[in-house]
């Protein structure tokens, strides 16, 4: 068995004095004089010249087969090692976030449309391809009179159901509030501005788009499309629901633009370490285990996902979670719910039925209506207390509050939708991350609510998390205290 090279332990290269060291035994045993006594020599300062270049073959050598594996390989290698297992390196993409545009029927928004957030520094937002403000897309819809009588038939229909109104009376306002009522749907609100004579009609929900077609003595004053803008700079750049605002660069017919509805994530571009994480949660894409496959496709298509929980009922009863027999229920965090549903259609077998609180309606191959379901993770806040004891052997570093939140924050990121928060299995991460510590004791407090006061008393050591919860912790929520 060889000493160096490739062993059953991995490459195992010569170093420089090794090598040095060969040469001279073979000139010493070839010339029968020790070529070692004069250091300073020209025939050892030649020597030691062509070693190092044998050396750094050696090396050569050593990083090439690291970088035929994801878990050692870096850069462009890693990317080619990755590929194997038919995983690439996420790329940098912007945050998406669907916007209520309020405007003119018929309004085109064209490529390059910008709008922007009503903050310093302001963040702007783009389309990339046109966009209409339309009835037959709609989320909101001021709707007036175009032309009244006593024997015309009002019609509002809204995705197919159609609602009359026949006036005994010629009034806008006696017309309006007789539409008003006629229209009897548990999705949309219908309300009548008396003041501007309007019947405003909105969707409870905010993130679905609806079709209207109105007779023709009805009209739209303005309608309110959901139309999806991307942040111009890429990232994952949040911004609070009502602050897009502003109309930097648009078409007449744009009146008003807002977001109501949360937003999809973008990313930077991974780095090597987030990438060989990444891989190690997307490998199984290609898995014939159906809920790893799903959860590595999820994982892997579908932006903004930042944590994917699977669970499956294999049993002919109801389990301890009210999962129907023979379901599955994915628990998933972030991302679009329509790809999200997409994937779980995909990876699922057939006969299998899925469970969750979050319904979504796809296209079958005979244009039959799927719904897949899922679950949304509700949020767990936790508090942490670090009181840490300092080594007498080594100091403390200035910002070592900064290093041991970073720590805490990473790795409660880190874990998935039902994990339990178990500070003592990563602790020694703190260690490492912060030397001049001899001892950390970590304490904990748990609540559903947010809230910006740090609590009273810590009085748990670990925190159970539900299948339907996820851990969350934030910078401010985290306490560090010199203890001793």
């Amino acid at each position: 068995m060889p000493e160096y090279g490739l062993t059953p332990q991995g490459p195992n290269i010569k170093r420089l004095d090794v090598i040095v060291g060969e040469i001279h035994d073979e000139l010493s045993k070839g010339w029968g004089v020790n070529t070692r006594q004069n250091p300073k020599s020209f025939l050892n300062v030649l020597i030691t010249d062509f070693a190092d270049k044998i050396a750094e073959l050696w090396e050569f050598g050593q990083d090439i087969y690291h970088s035929m594996y994801p878990m050692s390989a870096e850069g462009i290698s890693l990317d080619n090692a990755a590929q194997f297992g038919g995983t690439t390196r996420e790329t940098a993409r912007k945050s998406y976030y669907p916007i209520h545009c309020t405007g003119v029927d018929g309004t085109v928004l064209a490529a390059g449309t910008m709008i922007a957030s009503d903050t310093n520094p302001a963040t702007q937002l783009t389309i990339t391809e046109s966009k209409r403000i339309t009835r037959e897309s709609f989320n909101k819809a001021r709707i007036k009179i175009a032309s009244s009588g006593t024997s015309d038939v009002y019609t509002v229909a809204i995705n197919g159901s159609v609602f009359s109104f026949t006036p005994v009376e010629e009034t806008a306002i006696s017309i309006l509030n007789g539409l008003a009522e006629a229209i009897k749907t548990d999705e949309f609100t219908a309300t009548v501005d008396e003041e501007n004579e309007l019947l405003v009609l909105e969707a409870k929900d905010l993130n679905v788009n609806s079709a209207l077609v109105l007779s023709e003595n009805l009209t739209t004053e303005t309608v309110t499309s959901i139309i999806t803008f991307g942040t111009v700079e890429t990232g994952d750049i949040l911004i609070p629901n009502g602050v897009i605002t502003t109309i930097v660069k648009a078409d007449a017919g744009l009146q008003e633009v807002t977001n109501l509805c949360g937003y999809i994530a973008g990313n930077e571009e991974e780095s090597d370490a987030q990438f060989r994480k990444s891989y190690a949660d997307k490998i199984f894409n290609r898995s014939s285990m159906m809920l790893e496959s799903i959860r590595s496709a999820i994982l892997n298509d579908v932006q903004g996902v930042t944590s994917v929980a699977p669970y499956e009922n294999d049993s002919n009863e109801i389990d301890e979670q009210g999962r129907p027999p023979h379901s599955i229920e994915i628990v998933v965090d972030g991302g679009d719910n329509t790809e999200i549903a997409k994937k779980i259609l995909e990876k699922k077998a057939g006969g299998i039925s899925t469970f969750g609180d979050v319904e979504v309606t796809l296209p079958g191959a005979y244009d039959e209506d799927i719904i897949v379901r899922f679950n949304r993770p509700t949020t767990v806040y936790v508090w942490y207390s670090l009181k840490i004891t300092l080594s007498s052997t080594e100091s403390l570093p200035a910002n070592y509050v900064d290093v041991l939140r970073e720590v805490v924050l990473q790795n409660t990121a880190d874990l998935d939708a039902g994990k339990d928060v178990v500070p003592q299995k990563w602790a020694s991460d703190l260690y490492r991350a912060c030397p001049g510590i001899s001892y950390i004791d970590i304490l904990l407090h748990a609540t559903t609510e947010p809230s910006e006061s740090p609590p009273e008393e810590y009085e748990d050591r670990s925190v159970a998390i539900t299948a339907r919860q996820r851990a969350h912790t934030t910078e401010s929520m985290i306490e560090v205290e010199i203890d001793g």
